[in-house]
């Protein structure tokens, strides 16, 4: 595979991929640990800076879910954090062609909002900055934010700011009141929703407990390596005496 200069990085062969399912559910596992290593409440624990990174994967983790949803591949989606930052993430799929796999990325910047108006806190993100034409930004709403929001109306905002940025995103743990049946079951009411903003409004609404239920049963692997570039390029299972680590 040839890499633009920017992605130079991903021809480091430690990098590993890691499962959506292992990054969503790692996350909230992170969480519990951080809140009962530090005595916090719930609240305390999300908006502490020691958990920023860790909701970077976990937004990463949610979109590379998502992407398995809208656009399903064979291999599906697999998600990472690179040595350095930016970018906050990146999500992937393997590709087969005729000279061998290749893995078609999308390198991630995530932003969180907690209250205000969120097309100013997109405008603030972007400000007096640069991205490669690539990557995409997403906007993770914090659990603690209050009141509806228009995403709908908010998208067409998006779009006429003309941002630099072609792909925009909004994830959080909930789901869209249009979206919920007449008579809801437990599963409508746990459900993850990721909103494309731009180029345009797309809302995809998930449960990733049923998404990762083959996961759990040890029928889908947590993590891998790519190898090689060109022809021959492949993908493995990751051997490991330990767990790789991916929150802090």
């Amino acid at each position: 595979m040839t890499f633009p200069p920017h992605l130079d990085y991903l021809k480091n062969s430690d990098i590993i991929w890691f499962n959506p399912c292992w990054g969503y559910h790692g996350f909230w596992k992170r969480l519990t640990q951080f809140r009962q290593e530090n005595g916090f409440d719930f609240k305390t624990a999300w908006l502490d800076r020691g958990m920023k990174r860790n909701k970077e994967l976990y937004a990463t983790a949610l979109l590379a879910l998502s992407m398995q949803q809208d656009t399903p591949t064979k291999h599906g989606w697999w998600f990472t954090k690179p040595p350095q930052d930016p970018p906050d993430g990146i999500i992937g799929t393997i590709l087969e062609n005729k000279i061998g796999n290749i893995i078609n990325v999308r390198e991630i910047e995530v932003v969180e909002y907690f209250d205000g108006q969120i097309l100013d806190t997109l405008k603030d993100k972007m400000k007096d900055k640069s991205y490669e034409p690539n990557t995409a930004l997403v906007c993770l709403l914090s659990p603690n934010t209050t009141g509806l929001i228009d995403l709908k109306s908010l998208s067409q905002q998006i779009q006429d700011a003309k941002f630099p940025l072609s792909y925009i995103f909004a994830v959080f743990h909930g789901f869209e009141m249009s979206s919920l049946p007449e008579n809801p079951a437990l599963e409508d009411l746990v459900k993850t929703t990721l909103v494309q903003l731009a180029p345009e409004y797309v809302v995809v609404n998930f449960s990733p407990h049923v998404i990762c239920k083959s996961w759990f049963e040890g029928k889908e692997q947590s993590w891998f390596k790519f190898i090689g570039r060109g022809k021959n390029t492949d993908f493995q299972k990751v051997t490991a005496d330990s767990t790789p680590k991916l929150f802090d």
